[in-house]
């Protein structure tokens, strides 16, 4: 059986450094679990490939390598609708390991999911226009926290939210014919953006359910999630859904020295045991999983 995998930092087009280090590290985790499974095939950008001893490529090949597999998992970012336009094109010719392109379509779109989410689990107040008192703006379709800042007014294209101060969390979860909980992650937040986790997050077992409950709410309400789905919550007096990442999240890379298996596992139905509290950060480390120009991340073990 074939897989072709395609992680758009490594196959696809260059992206910032600051990204391209997530990108990379997820690519290498989900290559080397998969090949228990499969034969993996893909191609990297020309800067990897004496690294991961792969062939070059090109975005512009991809349905020629899909025409020689039998499954295929994508990820690639939300902007531009880039993670939904590559999976709608390649559910053509074999078989989806992640979330359909329809399900995608309501994720990526920041506006669509609150509208599809908001009688169903608790959200920020979101808005096309100006809220009242405090409030940041986000781009309706991105991800990394490209865009978002506090703002008095809102641009066209963008949505306004209304800021929840509290612990920022992701709850990664496996959807198949039933919906499993693996990892409840503390996200590590600066100026919005991303710089690493704690894996699993550092919280008492009633408020990691009251988490884990709203994220399963959420995806049941999306039609089409399937595979590995992440989901951002903030937890204040209660867990704030913000977003549903219908694909791969940079977290699975902690996940074999914290519960001693591979994301690909999950997927094929193996248990996380606990063993071992991790931290993933993004840095300039000497002692690194990835690296990209002068980025790095680097897990381990949190004492």
């Amino acid at each position: 059986m074939n897989l072709f995998l395609f992680e758009y930092a490594t196959c696809g087009s260059k992206i910032p450094d600051s990204i391209a280090v997530e990108g990379l590290a997820m690519f290498k985790t989900l290559f080397r679990g998969f090949s228990k499974y499969y034969r993996v095939l893909s191609f990297v950008r020309e800067d990897f490939c004496k690294e991961l001893g792969l062939p070059a490529g090109k975005i512009e090949d991809l349905e020629l390598w899909l025409e020689k597999c039998d499954a295929f998992l994508i990820v690639a970012p939300e902007d531009d609708l880039t993670l939904f336009k590559l999976t709608k094109t390649a559910e053509k010719y074999c078989e989806n390991l992640g979330s359909s392109s329809k399900a995608i379509s309501i994720t990526s779109d920041k506006w669509k999911l609150y509208k599809k989410l908001k009688n169903k689990v608790l959200m920020p107040k979101t808005s096309k226009k100006k809220l009242e008192g405090s409030f940041i703006i986000k781009p309706r379709i991105s991800c990394g926290g490209e865009g978002i800042t506090f703002s008095n007014s809102v641009p066209k294209d963008y949505i306004a939210q209304e800021y929840i101060k509290g612990k920022n969390l992701s709850v990664s979860l496996i959807l198949d014919e039933d919906i499993r909980i693996v990892s409840v992650n503390e996200q590590i937040i600066e100026n919005f953006r991303y710089k690493g986790a704690v894996v699993p997050a550092r919280i008492d077992d009633e408020i990691a359910l009251e988490v884990c409950n709203a994220a399963i709410d959420a995806v049941e309400a999306i039609k089409g999630l399937k595979g590995y789905v992440g989901v951002d919550i903030v937890y204040a007096d209660q867990a704030y859904v913000i977003e549903v990442n219908a694909r791969i999240t940079t977290p699975i890379v902690t996940f074999e020295k914290a519960y001693g298996v591979n994301v690909a596992d999950m997927i094929k139905g193996d248990s996380p045991k606990f063993f071992r509290r991790q931290i993933l950060e993004k840095g300039d480390f000497s002692d690194f999983i990835a690296k990209v120009g002068n980025y790095s991340l680097r897990v381990t073990p949190l004492e």
